[in-house]
């Protein structure tokens, strides 16, 4: 079920009222909540129709160059991006989704992990206790944090990755979601 206030946020992605920073948490929710996307993308239709029926015909149109640069720009960046694993919490802190490159990065479905908190799943033996500490003192703050961590996959193999939590928090700034986007550290080598 959306709420009113994730369709007052759909509302302002739709028509480019966002600031960077809302632009990206936004973009976060809108990789796990189906219905939020779908609602998102159907209010982005709407705006586009509305800004192509609203144009005038004495305002310019765009040039082929600035339209060939700028798919340019877009398939460019497509080819640089590198899977993140998304992990959602709720406010409790326990997990509710997980995607697929994360799955394959830690070893653990969404099934084996729903529910549950990941530090102790995922930190082990040579885990850096301060890390852990500064990432958890954030996340009971729900405050971003980023760090670099050593984690182990369910086959006890550690491994080097980046973790950035972005706290997602409703108009009265209650939190709803704690998002945890996760790049592997491939070229570092685990203790």
């Amino acid at each position: 079920m959306l709420t009113e206030f994730l369709q007052d946020q759909a509302a302002l992605y739709a028509s480019g009222s966002m600031n960077e920073r809302e632009r990206e948490q936004f973009e976060l929710v809108l990789e796990f909540h189906d219905e939020l996307r779908e609602f998102a993308v159907g209010m982005t239709e709407v705006s586009a129709a509305l800004t192509v029926a609203t144009r005038s015909a004495a305002d310019p149109a765009p040039s082929p160059g600035l339209k060939a640069r700028i798919a340019g720009l877009i398939a460019g960046r497509a080819q640089h991006v590198t899977p993140e694993g998304l992990v959602v919490s709720g406010p409790d802190r326990l997990v509710q989704w997980v995607n697929p490159t994360f799955s394959a990065m830690c070893g653990y479905s969404l099934d084996e992990l729903r529910g549950k908190n990941l530090g102790p799943i995922l930190q082990g033996a040579k885990t850096d206790p301060e890390v852990a500490a500064r990432m958890r003192s954030a996340v009971h703050e729900y405050r971003p944090c980023k760090e670099t961590i050593l984690n182990y996959h369910k086959n006890g193999t550690p491994y080097w990755v980046e973790v950035a939590i972005t706290p997602i928090l409703d108009g009265e700034g209650q939190p709803i979601w704690l998002v945890a986007r996760e790049r592997e550290l491939t070229d570092r080598v685990a203790a």
